[in-house]
């Protein structure tokens, strides 16, 4: 199965003028729980999945101890993990205690085996956009109008689809038209429809 991405604007600075340019991201699928990984695992081995998730627990212990001793780690086929940290701006090293320094992230640098077997990767543009446009409300009532001159109402997908959002702002913004009086909604509760109320989008 292809992975899919989408486009982002980069930032821009305030006030500058220029177009922002795009650059590419992976639109993620989902997370991949120890439990999946475990079935996939045991899917490919002799051992059972109460085996292969005790390994797993196991393995995410270990390397924690051993990160935590300053150690960094080596996985084959994956590659190096190991701990980064933070501490306060200083002129000289005596400025900053032990007790300074802090935790900050943990390093992963990919083996070059694992990078070599990305490169296959094939790519395909998201149909969902998983970032979404910044329609403001006159500009939505006008692709809804629109819409609504060949369709009696309208469901979430095609409205998520129409406007360019992703699930989560057509789910708020449908709701903001229910308030508003422009929407009802219609249909089961789990496959619900909205209709224009009338007086709304030339109905």
């Amino acid at each position: 199965m292809p992975a899919q991405y989408d486009f982002y604007k980069n930032p821009m600075p305030k006030g500058s003028n220029r177009k922002p340019r795009l650059h590419a991201r992976i639109v993620t699928r989902g997370t991949t729980t120890t439990e999946k990984l475990a079935e996939d695992i045991h899917s490919r081995s002799t051992l059972s999945i109460a085996d292969v998730m005790a390994t797993l627990v196991s393995l995410g212990e270990v390397i924690t101890d051993r990160l935590k001793e300053g150690e960094r780690i080596y996985i084959k086929g994956l590659g190096y993990f190991q701990m980064t940290l933070q501490c306060p701006p200083a002129k000289t090293a005596k400025e900053i205690r032990a007790e300074s320094i802090k935790f900050k992230s943990v390093a992963f640098r990919p083996e070059a085996e694992l990078k070599k077997e990305l490169r296959s990767t094939r790519f395909v543009r998201a149909t969902l956009r998983s970032h979404s446009n910044k329609y403001s409300e006159i500009e939505v009532d006008g692709l809804l109008t629109g819409f609504f001159l060949d369709n009696a109402y309208i469901t979430q997908r095609e409205f998520q689809e129409l406007c360019g959002f992703t699930k989560g702002t057509a789910n708020r913004r449908l709701a903001a038209l229910i308030e508003a009086g422009k929407l009802r909604k219609e249909g089961l509760s789990r496959f619900p429809v909205y209709a224009p109320v009338p007086g709304n989008y030339r109905k």
